[in-house]
């Protein structure tokens, strides 16, 4: 019998093994992240010089201790994510010029460690480490550590001093009445908008480190006694099983823990408001911050949100919102009904309207539902494109983009007029929309649904928003049905869906979050004017003469 040979590696196959075997050679391992500091001081620092390879941003400052200056100390951190004046405040000078009176005498190697934390370094935020991983994570995000020469650890000091844009007027969502603040790309400011808020110890707060390179900061927040503790476990969950290479931003987090992502509506919502963020925890949610970027995420999510604007709370109670219904509808429908009414069901549109759009569509060579997906598939790349461009110049690409090209449409005899007229109108009524997110998800409906409407007409039309709404009553976000309160129907809840009633009709949170705390405000707190009290008629005693 045969031995079988083992076919020979390609070339290709070789080369790339001859790589992972020198990476591997270079690169140390997890192992190395493990093991905890030793007492020599030249063996932690090689260690430390070793994990950073050729980088040039490695600080390294080596200076001495003691009446002999027989102690060896040695400060490693990472340029650029340090502030070097406080370093040099909280660090140096106190190491050179402040004198520990009795106890510089007494300065050995048993008790340097010691007495260099207790008495030297000034800073407020001081930490100890005595593994190797530990102190390099510790480095990575705006630490410097301070290696004494005999001890076992290390001492870690905050001193971050990165640059970052302060507090602005948030850009992604417009608004009338409000605050103007708006989160920023780094996380502790972004937590501290929130507290500034909620001014209770019972908010709470869940770091996590995300990514084997980027290791962002992720920060989980919400009100104990208020969020369900089943979805507060739930998200932290589903944070903790995300492996991957980084996180660059909210995004990645979202497809990460999204319930489902066949769909286009999002599931999670995403604001750079931090009012925003502390009305949903008042309501039992929880909101997710992300390092590294303005937008927070905030779950468990409903539609109907997607159609309201934090300023409904701020202005009396208002119909606004049963407008931005009627323009998600029209949205959604408009160019698919026009479609297949012209096409199908001319005997619906009257008499005279339908001589002026016969008129209208008289040497068009293409059939309406073509008109339509055309001028459609126009008007985004325009809307791109304005997006895109700079400011300035994209303001003017979308408005004179969309005039130009609808008149010099009509004039060549491609499309009718009615149809940019058309077109038009849905454009401006996405635009009610107050959600970025949502208004996506219904621009790309349109094109089903123009496409149902050319082939079955109303029929078409019909079969498609009974799809869509079969979807939407099977999304769920994170237990939550996608459309309560809708469906499963409350009733009682409906007063913050198509309109906004009057704040003190608000005596109980969303009754399937399952705060454990369901109570919001006090009942009986609506406004009575004051009793009308009787005039008493005034007049003289006595009679005339």
């Amino acid at each position: 019998m045969f031995r079988k040979l083992k076919k020979p590696l390609k070339p290709a196959a070789l080369k790339m093994r001859r790589q992972e075997a020198q990476l591997a050679a270079v690169r140390p391992g997890p192992e190395i992240l493990a093991e905890p500091l030793t007492s020599d001081l030249e063996t932690n620092v090689r260690r430390f010089k070793e994990l950073f390879g050729e980088a040039s941003d490695l600080v390294t400052r080596e200076f001495c201790l003691g009446t002999r200056q027989e102690i060896r100390v040695v400060l490693i951190f990472i340029d650029g994510l340090v502030d070097k004046g406080a370093v040099s405040e909280a660090v140096l000078k106190p190491f050179f010029f402040r004198s520990l009176g009795e106890d510089r005498s007494k300065i050995l190697p048993g008790n340097a460690f010691e007495l260099i934390r207790n008495y030297l370094v000034t800073s407020a935020d001081i930490k100890e480490a005595d593994r190797v991983g530990k102190v390099l994570d510790m480095v990575l995000v705006g630490h410097l550590a301070l290696f004494v020469e005999g001890a076992s650890k290390a001492l870690l000091v905050d001193a971050k001093g990165w640059k970052d844009r302060g507090v602005e007027e948030p850009e992604a969502e417009a608004f009338v009445r409000g605050s103007r603040e708006g989160f920023t790309e780094t996380l502790r400011t972004n937590t501290a908008l929130v507290r500034r808020r909620i001014k209770t110890p019972r908010l709470q707060s869940k770091s996590y480190s995300i990514g084997r390179f980027t290791k962002t900061d992720v920060c989980v927040m919400y009100i104990e006694g208020l969020a369900n503790p089943a979805t507060v476990e739930e998200v932290g969950r589903r944070i903790q099983s995300i492996d991957t290479d980084g996180i660059l931003e909210s995004g990645y987090i979202e497809d990460f823990i999204r319930d489902n992502y066949r769909t286009p509506f999002v599931l999670l919502d995403r604001t750079e408001r931090p009012d925003k963020v502390a009305g949903a925890l008042l309501e039992g949610r929880v909101a997710i911050l992300v390092d590294s970027t303005p937008f927070a995420l905030i779950v468990p999510v409903v539609f109907s949100e997607f159609l309201q604007s934090p300023e409904d709370y701020y202005e009396g109670p208002g119909f606004i919102r049963l407008l931005r219904w009627a323009a998600f509808l029209l949205t959604l429908s408009l160019p698919s009904l026009y479609v297949a009414l012209t096409t199908f069901h001319q005997e619906m549109i009257p008499p005279s309207l339908a001589l002026s759009m016969a008129a209208g569509r008289e040497g068009v060579p293409f059939p309406a539902v073509v008109e339509a997906f055309m001028m459609e598939a126009a008007f985004d790349f325009l809307r791109e494109a304005g997006i895109r461009m700079p400011r300035p110049i994209g303001q003017a690409v979308g408005v004179v983009g969309a005039i130009v090209l609808g008149q010099a449409a009509v004039a060549a005899g491609i499309v009718s007029p009615f149809m940019v007229i058309v077109v038009a109108f849905t454009a401006i009524a996405s635009f009610l929309i107050p959600n970025y997110s949502a208004s996506i998800a219904v621009r790309v409906l349109r094109y089903p649904m123009l496409f149902l409407a050319g082939a079955f007409g109303l029929v078409g039309v019909f079969w498609g928003f009974m799809i869509l709404l079969l979807h939407l009553a099977s999304l769920r976000s994170f237990g939550v049905p996608y459309l309560y309160p809708l469906a499963p129907a409350v009733p009682g809840e409906w007063r913050d869906v198509f309109v906004r009633t009057p704040w003190w009709t608000f005596q109980r949170r969303p009754r399937l979050f399952r705060a454990p705390d369901y109570e919001r405000q006090a009942s009986g707190q609506r406004p009575e004017p004051p009793p009308v009290r009787p005039r008493r008629e005034s007049g003289r005693a006595g009679g005339g003469g």
